[in-house]
């Protein structure tokens, strides 16, 4: 008889909110750029980790970029932690409550101006818990000034990006910064 393939997919969407959580940790910088990296970890039974890694914009586009999986033992998460340390810098813990509050209001603040989370965020959610977000996520700042700006990346379709832009808020009512895309951090 064929024993099933084990599928990290299946086992977030199964498991994800009911271990509990080890770590969240967010990037120095946040107010550089408006860009973070988030990475919430989870303990699996058995000493094992799930964990969700988000790159958010909160100036304007909201989540990025999301990468999930799971059965990560101590040294694999470690490296993880290691690789995010080492590509974007200084990396702080931070409370569960501040950690959704901030990955929240980031894509709150993107749907007012028209965008929603890549596709894989919906993997993310299952690691993730709405129900972990209070009155602090009003206190969490959003655009640049309040106001949306849009710096483009290596990966963003400009004209696609500033169509919505004005389609959505209307010509003048955000602010662009337009590059070669390549920021160094």
């Amino acid at each position: 008889m064929k024993k099933n393939a084990f599928s990290p997919k299946k086992y977030i969407m199964e498991k994800g909110r009911i271990c509990p959580i080890d770590q969240c940790l967010v990037s120095d910088g946040y107010d550089d750029l408006g860009l973070t990296i988030c990475l919430i970890i989870r303990k699996q039974p058995g000493g094992k980790y799930m964990f969700t890694n988000l790159m958010l914009d909160s100036y304007c586009l909201g989540v990025k970029s999301v990468f999930c999986n799971c059965n990560f033992d101590d040294k694999q998460i470690e490296e993880v932690k290691d690789k995010l340390s080492n590509s974007v810098g200084e990396i702080e813990e931070v409370s569960p409550k501040y950690f959704h509050n901030l990955v929240y209001a980031t894509i709150d603040f993107a749907e007012e101006c028209g965008f929603k989370p890549v596709k894989d965020f919906a993997l993310a959610e299952y690691i993730l818990d709405p129900d972990l977000i209070d009155d602090g996520i009003d206190e969490i700042e959003v655009g640049d000034n309040g106001k949306p700006l849009f710096i483009n990346g290596p990966y963003d379709d400009v004209d696609a990006i500033m169509a919505k832009l004005n389609r959505n808020l209307g010509e003048g009512n955000y602010d662009i910064m337009i590059g070669d895309g390549n920021f160094d951090f």
